[in-house]
C-alpha cells in the first residue's frame, strides 16, 4: 500500500472520495460500515433460526397429520377427502388432542362431529 508523503488537504481528501465512490459504483461495491456488516450476520443468524423453527414445526405438524390419516384408513378402510383436508388444516395442539381421541371415534361421523366442536371452538 502507498503512502502519500505530502499532508492531505481537503481538496486532495475529496477528489480521493470521489475517486473512491466513481470505483465503487462502477464495480457494484457498495460501502458497508463494520456495524451495519455485524448487523446483517445478527439478522442472518436470526432469520436462519426462525426458519428452521418454522420448518420444523411444519414438519411435526405433517408428520402428525399424515400419522392419523393412515391410522384412520386402517381402522375404517378409506377416508373421506374432506376430511383429509380438514385434518391437514389443523394446528400441532388439535392434532395431539385428536391422537389423545381418536380411538375413541366410532365412525367417521364421530371424527367429524370432533371436528365441528374444534371449528367452533377457534371462532
Amino acid at each position: 500500500m502507498w503512502k502519500c508523503k505530502v499532508r492531505p488537504t481537503m481538496t486532495c481528501l475529496r477528489g480521493c472520495t470521489n475517486i473512491i465512490t466513481a470505483y465503487k459504483k462502477e464495480h457494484n461495491m457498495p460501502f458497508i460500515t463494520s456495524f451495519e456488516r455485524i448487523g446483517i450476520k445478527k439478522g442472518r443468524q436470526e432469520g436462519r433460526q426462525q426458519g428452521l423453527k418454522k420448518g420444523r414445526q411444519e414438519g411435526r405438524q405433517e408428520g402428525q397429520t399424515n400419522l392419523i390419516v393412515r391410522m384412520l384408513k386402517r381402522r375404517w378402510g378409506t377416508l373421506d377427502p374432506e376430511l383429509e383436508i380438514r385434518l391437514s388444516r389443523l394446528s400441532l395442539a388439535q392434532l395431539e388432542n385428536l391422537g389423545e381421541m381418536l380411538w375413541d371415534f366410532k365412525n367417521p361421523k364421530d371424527l367429524q362431529q370432533w371436528l365441528d366442536n374444534e371449528a367452533n371452538r377457534g371462532n
